[in-house]
């Protein structure tokens, strides 16, 4: 099998002010971009809505938990479009 890669455009639609990662497309899916964090690298990947305590719903950003209310403060309006490159990782042969 050969290593082979497929380029996929994410279209932002919204910014967070304390989380430069974490962005929001037109649909209103919630990502977190790929990045190196305290020496940590995290990939790409979709954040799932998760629910606290039965009542807030949020995402969960660096193991901590963050309402949609806290959310909305944060964001920011931006028209950009991020190149995706996924593939398929591993051995090249």
């Amino acid at each position: 099998m050969r290593y082979t890669h497929i380029a996929m455009i994410l279209a932002v639609r919204y910014r967070f002010s304390e989380f430069p990662h974490i962005v929001v497309d037109v649909f209103g899916s919630f990502y977190q971009l790929a990045h190196c964090d305290n020496k940590y690298t995290k990939k790409f990947r979709k954040l799932p809505l998760t629910i606290n305590n039965g009542v807030t719903s949020g995402y969960r950003i660096n193991r901590k938990f963050v309402s949609l209310k806290q959310l909305r403060k944060l964001a920011f309006k931006v028209n950009e479009n991020i190149p995706l490159r996924t593939g398929i990782d591993g051995v090249p042969f």
